[in-house]
């Protein structure tokens, strides 16, 4: 049984903590920023000098000067959505504990929560994106090795140059799937509220007419009173 958000969401966060969009976290909660930070430092070190610079010098006598931009432009974009994710993972810790609370609330006037079934789903994303990787893979590696019948160490330069789509691709599967979850539960939180808010209206209004019947008797008793206090009078 799947208790909080973040244990819901952690198929999903190991797999771009290992793609450098996360820190690393143990136990739950825990997070590594040093080893994190040295971990990219090492893989992006090696990318570089033992793939990316070599194949990009040698393939890019051939290939159109737009392609080869466009691939850059990814590249650096990898590596900037890399650093944002560093950047702001106290702001996403932030978020996902004031989510926990919001379900915490919903959950108290009536509403379960679904981390069970979140759960789930991320691990149906999670396994749908590896499967999309080893799909990549497998064309590239068809592709150089029995079209082209290029060695070794070009078919593995090749399937390097793919990781910066692959990180957008994770990237974009993690963000979606948070704002998604988000926008799921505050959408149940306005259809609490207006829920609360026809059961308070309906509850004011009989309010109101009980508070008109009590006006109308003092209204009619009010005369009768008088008249008693006239006839002692006398």
């Amino acid at each position: 049984m799947t208790k909080t958000l973040q244990a819901a969401l952690a198929p999903l966060m190991i797999i771009g903590s290992f793609c450098n969009l996360g820190l690393f976290e143990y136990p739950l909660g825990h997070s590594w920023l040093y080893l994190s930070c040295l971990y990219f430092l090492v893989i992006w070190s090696f990318l570089t000098y033992s793939v990316y610079y070599p194949v990009y010098s040698k393939v890019g006598r051939l290939l159109h000067p737009t392609i080869i931009l466009a691939k850059i432009t990814i590249l650096i974009a990898a590596i900037t959505s890399i650093l944002v994710s560093f950047f702001y993972s106290k702001e996403l810790k932030m978020c996902l504990r004031e989510l926990s609370l919001v379900d915490d609330v919903m959950e108290a006037v009536g509403a379960p929560k679904e981390y069970q079934r979140l759960r789930k789903w991320i691990i149906r994303i999670t396994i749908l994106w590896i499967v999309y990787v080893f799909q990549n893979l497998v064309e590239v590696i068809y592709y150089n090795w029995f079209i082209l019948d290029s060695d070794f160490d070009t078919i593995c330069g090749m399937c390097s140059l793919n990781y910066p789509d692959l990180i957008h691709v994770l990237n974009a599967l993690i963000w979606g799937t948070i704002l998604g979850y988000t926008s799921s539960r505050f959408h149940q939180v306005n259809g609490r509220l207006h829920i609360l808010y026809s059961y308070l209206f309906e509850n004011n209004a009989y309010y109101r007419g009980q508070n008109r019947s009590i006006v109308v008797c003092q209204w009619i008793t009010e005369p009768v009173d008088r008249k008693q206090y006239m006839w002692i009078l006398m």
